[in-house]
């Protein structure tokens, strides 16, 4: 579980320890990833790549990657994409890059939240949007060769987490039934919320 910090991941870990699942808690923050109901807790920053191979290293075997980072700035600006991209689009990229042969060789799963404001084939209108639709995209193009492999990637769309969108507790329940899911049926499929 990769974002294991945030209101969603530690509700999404939480979740899947309730049901007896070994959860790995990545987070940057050694303190708050402390309080982070898991089986494991390991520091890494997934912007970096070296990091994130030294996890899958570490990790070796992985069935699921549930990558929940997250960040919003507003506005379509260079500074926002400057600072949205490397936690919404690299990090992802570098995950999977340094996790995709551990989920080829176990039939794994990646799945990914987006959001609304993301329309298929619509060209972005703000930088988190565009962040968001590059993030997607990848996502897509994993599916496309975990399926190979009886593997699946998922993205999950929400309006937004919390009181006033999808409680993290409903998001942290779709995540632990995708789990177990039919890969074919939730491979390259995007699951409004």
């Amino acid at each position: 579980m990769t974002g294991a910090t945030g209101g969603a991941g530690r509700a999404v870990c939480a979740r899947l320890g309730e049901r007896g699942d070994h959860v790995i808690a990545v987070g940057t923050d050694a303190a708050r990833l402390a309080e982070v109901d898991a089986d494991e807790r390991l520091l890494a920053d997934l912007t970096a790549p070296d990091a994130v191979r030294t996890l899958a290293e570490e990790v070796r075997r992985v069935d699921a990657v549930l990558h929940l980072v997250g960040g919003w700035r507003p506005g379509n600006t260079p500074e926002a994409d400057a600072w949205l991209r490397p936690r919404l689009v690299d990090a992802l990229a570098n995950v999977i890059a340094a996790f995709e042969p551990l989920l080829a060789a176990s039939e794994g799963r990646l799945a990914i939240v987006s959001t609304t404001a993301v329309t298929p084939d619509a060209e972005p209108t703000s930088s988190y949007t565009r962040a968001k639709a590059d993030a997607e995209e990848l996502v897509a193009e994993l599916g496309d060769r975990l399926g190979g492999e009886g593997g699946a990637a998922t993205v999950f769309v929400i309006r937004a987490l919390g009181e006033e969108g999808t409680p993290a507790a409903v998001l942290a329940e779709r995540l632990a039934t995708w789990l177990h899911a039919d890969a074919e049926a939730v491979n390259g499929a995007r699951i409004l919320l």
